[in-house]
Protein backbone atom coordinates (compact mmCIF):
# COMPACT_ATOMS: atom_id res chain seq x y z
CA UNK A 1 0.00 0.00 0.00
CA UNK A 2 1.56 3.52 -1.33
CA UNK A 3 1.81 6.29 1.85
CA UNK A 4 -0.81 8.44 2.12
CA UNK A 5 2.13 11.46 2.85
CA UNK A 6 0.91 14.55 4.95
CA UNK A 7 2.07 17.92 5.31
CA UNK A 8 5.89 18.20 4.80
CA UNK A 9 7.84 19.39 7.00
CA UNK A 10 11.57 20.29 7.41
CA UNK A 11 12.99 18.10 9.80
CA UNK A 12 13.19 14.53 8.29
CA UNK A 13 13.61 12.76 11.02
CA UNK A 14 11.17 13.55 13.38
CA UNK A 15 10.63 12.29 17.05
CA UNK A 16 7.95 9.09 17.34
CA UNK A 17 4.40 10.40 18.40
CA UNK A 18 5.83 14.03 18.59
CA UNK A 19 2.73 16.26 17.69
CA UNK A 20 5.18 16.86 14.16
CA UNK A 21 5.32 13.49 13.57
CA UNK A 22 1.44 12.11 14.25
CA UNK A 23 0.19 15.71 11.65
CA UNK A 24 2.87 14.56 8.67
CA UNK A 25 1.68 10.54 9.30
CA UNK A 26 -1.73 10.75 10.36
CA UNK A 27 -3.20 9.35 7.13
CA UNK A 28 -0.80 6.48 7.53
CA UNK A 29 -1.67 5.82 10.95
CA UNK A 30 -5.12 5.88 10.91
CA UNK A 31 -5.07 3.77 7.23
CA UNK A 32 -2.95 1.17 9.77
CA UNK A 33 -6.00 1.20 12.25
CA UNK A 34 -8.45 0.63 9.94
CA UNK A 35 -6.58 -1.97 8.50
CA UNK A 36 -6.82 -4.45 11.41
CA UNK A 37 -10.14 -3.72 11.93
CA UNK A 38 -10.52 -4.97 8.42
CA UNK A 39 -7.73 -8.19 9.10
CA UNK A 40 -9.81 -8.96 11.35
CA UNK A 41 -12.75 -10.33 9.41
CA UNK A 42 -10.29 -13.00 8.44
CA UNK A 43 -9.79 -14.28 11.78
CA UNK A 44 -12.35 -16.09 13.53
CA UNK A 45 -12.00 -14.99 16.74
CA UNK A 46 -11.97 -11.31 15.96
CA UNK A 47 -14.74 -11.70 13.27
CA UNK A 48 -17.46 -11.00 15.19
CA UNK A 49 -16.12 -7.82 16.97
CA UNK A 50 -14.87 -6.51 13.47
CA UNK A 51 -18.35 -6.63 11.77
CA UNK A 52 -19.50 -4.46 14.12
CA UNK A 53 -17.28 -2.04 12.87
CA UNK A 54 -17.53 -2.56 8.91
CA UNK A 55 -20.97 -4.14 8.43
CA UNK A 56 -24.60 -2.38 8.60
CA UNK A 57 -26.13 -3.57 12.08
CA UNK A 58 -29.44 -4.46 12.18
CA UNK A 59 -30.12 -6.38 9.18
CA UNK A 60 -33.22 -8.46 8.65
CA UNK A 61 -34.38 -9.77 5.13
CA UNK A 62 -38.37 -8.62 4.14
CA UNK A 63 -41.35 -10.81 4.38
CA UNK A 64 -42.13 -10.73 0.68
CA UNK A 65 -38.31 -10.89 -0.58
CA UNK A 66 -36.43 -12.92 1.24
CA UNK A 67 -32.81 -11.62 -0.70
CA UNK A 68 -33.52 -7.61 0.17
CA UNK A 69 -32.16 -6.41 3.37
CA UNK A 70 -33.54 -3.49 5.30
CA UNK A 71 -32.27 -2.35 8.76
CA UNK A 72 -33.19 -1.43 11.45
CA UNK A 73 -31.01 1.32 14.13
CA UNK A 74 -29.57 1.47 17.02
CA UNK A 75 -26.97 1.57 19.66
CA UNK A 76 -24.08 -0.70 18.03
CA UNK A 77 -24.58 1.93 14.61
CA UNK A 78 -21.79 3.77 16.72
CA UNK A 79 -19.19 1.01 16.14
CA UNK A 80 -20.02 1.59 12.07
CA UNK A 81 -19.53 5.22 12.70
CA UNK A 82 -16.30 5.21 14.10
CA UNK A 83 -15.09 3.10 11.38
CA UNK A 84 -16.16 5.56 8.67
CA UNK A 85 -14.62 8.11 10.40
CA UNK A 86 -11.76 7.02 10.09
CA UNK A 87 -12.35 6.41 6.21
CA UNK A 88 -13.40 9.76 6.11
CA UNK A 89 -10.30 11.21 7.14
CA UNK A 90 -8.01 8.83 4.84
CA UNK A 91 -10.00 9.73 1.96
CA UNK A 92 -9.41 13.70 3.45
CA UNK A 93 -5.74 12.71 3.17
CA UNK A 94 -6.11 11.44 -0.53
CA UNK A 95 -8.03 14.74 -2.00
CA UNK A 96 -5.86 16.61 -0.24
CA UNK A 97 -2.58 15.67 -1.44
CA UNK A 98 -3.24 14.18 -4.90
CA UNK A 99 -5.58 17.28 -5.95
CA UNK A 100 -5.48 19.98 -4.08
CA UNK A 101 -2.25 20.24 -3.28
CA UNK A 102 -1.55 20.38 -6.72
CA UNK A 103 -4.20 22.65 -7.89
CA UNK A 104 -2.60 24.91 -5.00
CA UNK A 105 1.03 24.55 -6.26
CA UNK A 106 -0.25 25.59 -10.10
CA UNK A 107 -1.97 28.58 -8.41
CA UNK A 108 0.58 30.15 -6.21
CA UNK A 109 -1.50 31.05 -3.87
CA UNK A 110 -0.53 33.06 -1.11
CA UNK A 111 -1.32 30.93 2.77
CA UNK A 112 -4.77 32.63 3.59
CA UNK A 113 -5.62 32.03 0.11
CA UNK A 114 -4.68 28.16 0.07
CA UNK A 115 -6.25 27.52 3.38
CA UNK A 116 -9.68 28.57 2.01
CA UNK A 117 -8.99 26.95 -1.02
CA UNK A 118 -8.34 23.44 0.68
CA UNK A 119 -11.70 24.07 2.66
CA UNK A 120 -13.62 25.00 -0.19
CA UNK A 121 -12.37 21.83 -2.03
CA UNK A 122 -12.84 19.71 0.18
CA UNK A 123 -16.61 20.11 1.23
CA UNK A 124 -17.36 20.85 -2.75
CA UNK A 125 -16.47 16.88 -2.81
CA UNK A 126 -18.44 16.04 -0.19
CA UNK A 127 -21.49 18.30 -0.67
CA UNK A 128 -21.47 17.10 -4.34
CA UNK A 129 -21.39 13.17 -3.36
CA UNK A 130 -24.12 13.60 -0.86
CA UNK A 131 -26.34 15.21 -2.48
CA UNK A 132 -26.15 12.96 -5.51
CA UNK A 133 -26.79 10.12 -2.90
CA UNK A 134 -29.39 12.06 -1.72
CA UNK A 135 -31.53 12.73 -4.66
CA UNK A 136 -30.79 8.85 -5.36
CA UNK A 137 -32.53 7.47 -2.55
CA UNK A 138 -35.47 10.33 -3.32
CA UNK A 139 -35.77 9.14 -6.91
CA UNK A 140 -36.04 5.24 -5.90
CA UNK A 141 -38.10 5.65 -3.09
CA UNK A 142 -41.06 7.37 -5.65
CA UNK A 143 -41.16 10.81 -2.59
CA UNK A 144 -41.55 12.98 -5.76
CA UNK A 145 -44.27 10.84 -6.93
CA UNK A 146 -45.75 11.20 -3.35
CA UNK A 147 -44.77 14.06 -1.26
CA UNK A 148 -47.10 12.63 1.60
CA UNK A 149 -44.47 9.62 2.12
CA UNK A 150 -42.28 12.15 3.65
CA UNK A 151 -44.73 11.70 7.01
CA UNK A 152 -46.99 8.85 6.15
CA UNK A 153 -45.53 5.32 8.05
CA UNK A 154 -43.93 7.14 10.59
CA UNK A 155 -41.88 6.47 12.83
CA UNK A 156 -39.47 5.40 9.69
CA UNK A 157 -37.49 3.25 11.94
CA UNK A 158 -37.03 0.61 8.91
CA UNK A 159 -34.56 2.06 6.22
CA UNK A 160 -32.65 0.41 3.07
CA UNK A 161 -29.29 0.17 2.84
CA UNK A 162 -28.63 3.48 1.32
CA UNK A 163 -30.65 5.45 3.12
CA UNK A 164 -28.56 3.84 6.40
CA UNK A 165 -24.99 3.98 5.03
CA UNK A 166 -25.94 7.46 3.96
CA UNK A 167 -26.65 8.49 7.64
CA UNK A 168 -23.82 6.50 8.77
CA UNK A 169 -21.30 8.51 6.47
CA UNK A 170 -23.16 11.75 7.23
CA UNK A 171 -22.54 11.22 10.89
CA UNK A 172 -18.83 10.14 10.25
CA UNK A 173 -17.89 12.94 8.14
CA UNK A 174 -19.25 15.85 10.30
CA UNK A 175 -17.29 14.23 13.40
CA UNK A 176 -13.83 13.93 11.41
CA UNK A 177 -13.98 17.52 10.63
CA UNK A 178 -12.54 18.02 14.78
CA UNK A 179 -9.35 16.21 14.22
CA UNK A 180 -8.68 17.61 10.99
CA UNK A 181 -8.59 21.15 12.86
CA UNK A 182 -5.29 19.26 14.35
CA UNK A 183 -4.39 17.01 11.56
CA UNK A 184 -4.50 20.63 8.85
CA UNK A 185 -3.17 22.88 11.57
CA UNK A 186 -6.17 25.38 11.78
CA UNK A 187 -5.40 28.85 13.73
CA UNK A 188 -7.26 29.16 17.25
CA UNK A 189 -9.08 32.42 15.53
CA UNK A 190 -10.77 30.14 12.48
CA UNK A 191 -10.98 27.19 14.46
CA UNK A 192 -14.28 28.42 16.00
CA UNK A 193 -16.88 28.68 13.06
CA UNK A 194 -15.66 25.17 11.69
CA UNK A 195 -16.53 24.03 14.90
CA UNK A 196 -19.40 25.46 15.10
CA UNK A 197 -20.54 24.18 11.59
CA UNK A 198 -19.25 20.68 12.50
CA UNK A 199 -21.22 20.54 15.74
CA UNK A 200 -24.58 21.72 14.08
CA UNK A 201 -24.07 19.26 11.33
CA UNK A 202 -23.78 16.14 13.51
CA UNK A 203 -26.21 17.50 16.02
CA UNK A 204 -28.88 17.85 13.00
CA UNK A 205 -28.31 14.42 11.82
CA UNK A 206 -27.93 12.51 14.64
CA UNK A 207 -31.14 13.77 16.28
CA UNK A 208 -32.90 12.81 12.79
CA UNK A 209 -31.65 8.99 12.94
CA UNK A 210 -32.78 9.15 16.66
CA UNK A 211 -36.31 10.46 16.45
CA UNK A 212 -36.59 8.40 12.94
CA UNK A 213 -37.54 11.41 11.23
CA UNK A 214 -35.55 9.55 8.18
CA UNK A 215 -37.23 10.42 5.01
CA UNK A 216 -37.71 14.44 6.22
CA UNK A 217 -33.74 14.59 6.92
CA UNK A 218 -32.66 13.19 3.50
CA UNK A 219 -34.86 15.74 1.67
CA UNK A 220 -33.34 18.55 4.16
CA UNK A 221 -29.79 17.95 3.67
CA UNK A 222 -30.58 17.34 -0.22
CA UNK A 223 -31.77 21.19 0.14
CA UNK A 224 -28.25 22.05 2.67
CA UNK A 225 -25.89 20.63 0.22
CA UNK A 226 -26.91 22.40 -2.96
CA UNK A 227 -26.78 25.61 -0.97
CA UNK A 228 -23.59 24.67 0.61
CA UNK A 229 -21.41 23.45 -3.22
CA UNK A 230 -23.02 27.14 -4.59
CA UNK A 231 -21.11 28.71 -1.57
CA UNK A 232 -18.12 26.97 -2.12
CA UNK A 233 -17.92 26.88 -5.53
CA UNK A 234 -18.53 30.70 -5.36
CA UNK A 235 -15.80 31.06 -2.69
CA UNK A 236 -13.27 29.19 -5.33
CA UNK A 237 -14.21 31.60 -7.94
CA UNK A 238 -13.15 34.69 -5.92
CA UNK A 239 -10.12 33.12 -4.69
CA UNK A 240 -8.91 32.33 -8.37
CA UNK A 241 -10.15 36.06 -9.66
CA UNK A 242 -6.58 38.10 -9.05
CA UNK A 243 -9.46 41.11 -10.10
CA UNK A 244 -11.06 42.67 -7.06
CA UNK A 245 -14.91 43.74 -7.47
CA UNK A 246 -14.75 41.79 -10.26
CA UNK A 247 -17.87 40.97 -12.33
CA UNK A 248 -17.62 37.53 -12.36
CA UNK A 249 -17.42 37.10 -8.32
CA UNK A 250 -20.88 39.96 -8.08
CA UNK A 251 -22.72 37.76 -10.16
CA UNK A 252 -21.93 34.36 -8.76
CA UNK A 253 -22.13 36.10 -5.50
CA UNK A 254 -25.73 37.44 -6.17
CA UNK A 255 -27.02 34.17 -7.17
CA UNK A 256 -25.57 32.11 -4.46
CA UNK A 257 -27.28 34.72 -2.65
CA UNK A 258 -31.11 34.31 -4.39
CA UNK A 259 -29.96 29.90 -3.90
CA UNK A 260 -29.06 30.64 -0.33
CA UNK A 261 -32.56 32.23 0.74
CA UNK A 262 -34.93 29.60 -1.57
CA UNK A 263 -33.53 26.21 0.33
CA UNK A 264 -33.98 28.00 3.58
CA UNK A 265 -37.74 28.81 2.58
CA UNK A 266 -38.04 25.16 0.71
CA UNK A 267 -36.45 23.67 4.24
CA UNK A 268 -38.97 25.81 6.60
CA UNK A 269 -41.83 24.94 4.26
CA UNK A 270 -40.79 21.08 4.59
CA UNK A 271 -40.27 21.01 8.03
CA UNK A 272 -43.15 22.87 9.13
CA UNK A 273 -45.82 20.81 7.00
CA UNK A 274 -44.21 17.39 8.31
CA UNK A 275 -44.56 18.20 11.80
CA UNK A 276 -47.56 20.58 12.26
CA UNK A 277 -50.26 19.11 9.01
CA UNK A 278 -49.19 16.12 7.81
CA UNK A 279 -47.87 13.79 11.22
CA UNK A 280 -51.36 15.61 12.47
CA UNK A 281 -52.88 12.34 9.94
CA UNK A 282 -50.47 9.87 11.72
CA UNK A 283 -51.88 7.53 14.54
CA UNK A 284 -49.33 7.25 17.17
CA UNK A 285 -48.33 3.97 17.42
CA UNK A 286 -46.94 3.82 20.64
CA UNK A 287 -43.28 2.57 19.88
CA UNK A 288 -40.45 3.54 22.10
CA UNK A 289 -39.05 5.74 19.36
CA UNK A 290 -41.99 7.34 18.18
CA UNK A 291 -42.33 10.85 18.71
CA UNK A 292 -45.11 11.57 17.20
CA UNK A 293 -47.31 13.42 20.12
CA UNK A 294 -47.78 17.26 20.59
CA UNK A 295 -45.33 18.52 22.97
CA UNK A 296 -42.07 17.29 20.72
CA UNK A 297 -43.64 18.29 17.87
CA UNK A 298 -44.47 21.80 19.21
CA UNK A 299 -40.41 21.56 20.87
CA UNK A 300 -39.33 20.61 17.21
CA UNK A 301 -41.25 23.46 15.14
CA UNK A 302 -39.47 25.98 17.55
CA UNK A 303 -36.62 24.38 17.54
CA UNK A 304 -36.79 24.45 13.08
CA UNK A 305 -37.96 28.14 13.24
CA UNK A 306 -34.61 28.69 16.25
CA UNK A 307 -32.70 27.59 13.78
CA UNK A 308 -33.30 28.71 10.71
CA UNK A 309 -33.65 32.18 12.24
CA UNK A 310 -29.88 31.78 13.36
CA UNK A 311 -28.65 30.79 10.25
CA UNK A 312 -30.67 33.34 8.03
CA UNK A 313 -29.26 35.58 10.48
CA UNK A 314 -25.85 34.73 10.03
CA UNK A 315 -26.31 35.06 6.53
CA UNK A 316 -27.38 38.69 6.76
CA UNK A 317 -24.45 39.40 8.76
CA UNK A 318 -21.95 38.06 6.27
CA UNK A 319 -19.78 40.82 4.63
CA UNK A 320 -19.94 38.88 1.49
CA UNK A 321 -23.21 39.08 0.95
CA UNK A 322 -25.09 41.57 -1.64
CA UNK A 323 -28.68 41.37 -0.52
CA UNK A 324 -27.64 42.20 3.09
CA UNK A 325 -26.34 45.10 2.30
CA UNK A 326 -28.99 46.33 -0.53
CA UNK A 327 -31.71 45.69 2.26
CA UNK A 328 -29.87 47.85 4.46
CA UNK A 329 -29.25 44.78 7.06
CA UNK A 330 -25.51 44.12 6.61
CA UNK A 331 -23.24 46.18 9.29
CA UNK A 332 -21.82 49.31 7.39
CA UNK A 333 -18.26 50.01 7.50
CA UNK A 334 -17.21 52.56 10.16
CA UNK A 335 -16.18 56.17 9.32
CA UNK A 336 -12.65 57.12 9.58
CA UNK A 337 -12.77 60.08 12.24
CA UNK A 338 -9.13 60.81 13.32
CA UNK A 339 -5.54 60.45 11.86
CA UNK A 340 -5.03 57.49 13.72
CA UNK A 341 -8.04 55.49 12.64
CA UNK A 342 -6.43 56.29 8.65
CA UNK A 343 -2.93 55.52 10.01
CA UNK A 344 -4.42 52.63 11.65
CA UNK A 345 -6.78 51.64 8.58
CA UNK A 346 -3.78 52.23 6.03
CA UNK A 347 -1.72 49.14 8.29
CA UNK A 348 -4.23 47.25 7.68
CA UNK A 349 -4.92 47.49 4.41
CA UNK A 350 -1.21 46.91 3.91
CA UNK A 351 -0.80 44.08 5.50
CA UNK A 352 -4.06 42.59 4.10
CA UNK A 353 -2.20 43.01 0.76
CA UNK A 354 0.70 41.41 1.61
CA UNK A 355 -1.60 38.38 2.98
CA UNK A 356 -2.90 38.17 -0.37
CA UNK A 357 0.77 37.61 -2.25
CA UNK A 358 2.29 34.19 -2.87
CA UNK A 359 4.35 32.62 -0.36
CA UNK A 360 7.58 33.01 -2.65
CA UNK A 361 6.88 37.00 -3.08
CA UNK A 362 6.32 37.33 0.67
CA UNK A 363 9.55 36.21 1.46
CA UNK A 364 11.03 38.22 -1.39
CA UNK A 365 9.65 41.13 0.36
CA UNK A 366 10.72 40.50 3.55
CA UNK A 367 14.44 39.94 2.38
CA UNK A 368 14.44 43.22 0.79
CA UNK A 369 12.83 44.87 3.65
CA UNK A 370 15.63 43.62 6.03
CA UNK A 371 18.55 44.37 4.01
CA UNK A 372 17.23 48.04 3.78
CA UNK A 373 16.88 48.00 6.96
CA UNK A 374 20.45 46.82 7.22
CA UNK A 375 22.13 49.67 4.59
CA UNK A 376 19.73 52.09 7.04
CA UNK A 377 21.79 51.49 9.90
CA UNK A 378 24.57 54.59 10.29
CA UNK A 379 28.09 53.37 10.22
CA UNK A 380 30.35 54.17 13.41
CA UNK A 381 33.24 56.60 12.70
CA UNK A 382 36.39 54.57 13.18
CA UNK A 383 38.54 56.95 15.53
Amino acid sequence: MAPIKGRKSANKNLPVLSHEFIIQNHADIVSCVAMVIVIGLMIQLTSPLSYLFVALQYGESTSSNKSILTYGTGIKDLFAVFFYFLICIIFHAIIQEYVLDKVSRKLHLSKSKNSKFFESGQLIAFNIVSLVWALDIIVKENWLVDFSSLWIGYPHSILSFSMKFFYIIQLAYWLHILPELYFQKIKKEEMFSKIKYSLLYTAFVSTIYITNFNHVGVVVLLLHYISGTANHVVQLVDIMEKEEESKKVKLAQNVNNWIFLAVQVLTLIISQITLCFGLAGVEYSGELRDFNTPLFKLLASVSALAIQAWIVYEFFNSTNSSISISLGLGKPKPKVKSNEDSNKKQKRAANRKFNELTEADQNMKKTIKAEGKKKAKPVKNLK
